[in-house]
């Protein structure tokens, strides 16, 4: 599975593809929400997509708005964020995010939010 992490940290980029790695998985990075826009239009095998909401030049609630707008991609957004306040996950979900991680996260977690959009989808 291509997964594309979507996050301005390239600390969290690494720790994520570790883990991604480890269940056969490979991770894409882009920086922000403009650089996932590229990495989409570049890249049409992307499978699921891990979204930081709190990023320069586009954070994730205005990446997902984009994507309900034009239609991007149908790959699967699960929100990976600190923002825990049940606004934040609401307002990701009404936006079309699938799954919220509250960072951080092991890979146990992250393989089972995985497993459980894989069923949805």
């Amino acid at each position: 599975m291509n997964v594309l992490i979507v996050d301005d940290s390239k600390a969290i980029y690494m720790m994520v593809s570790q883990m991604l790695e480890s269940g056969g998985h490979k991770g894409i990075w882009a920086e922000d929400g403009l650089k996932a826009i590229e990495a989409i239009k570049n890249n049409s095998n992307i499978d699921l997509i891990l979204l930081d909401w709190n990023m320069p030049n586009m954070n994730g609630p205005e990446f997902l708005e984009a994507n309900l707008k034009d239609k991007m991609t149908s790959a699967p957004i699960i929100m990976m964020t600190t923002e825990n306040k049940p606004d934040f996950i609401k307002k990701a979900l009404s936006l079309g995010a699938v799954e919220y991680i509250m960072k951080p996260f092991t890979s146990d977690i992250l393989f089972n939010k995985i497993s459980l959009v894989e069923t949805m989808f």
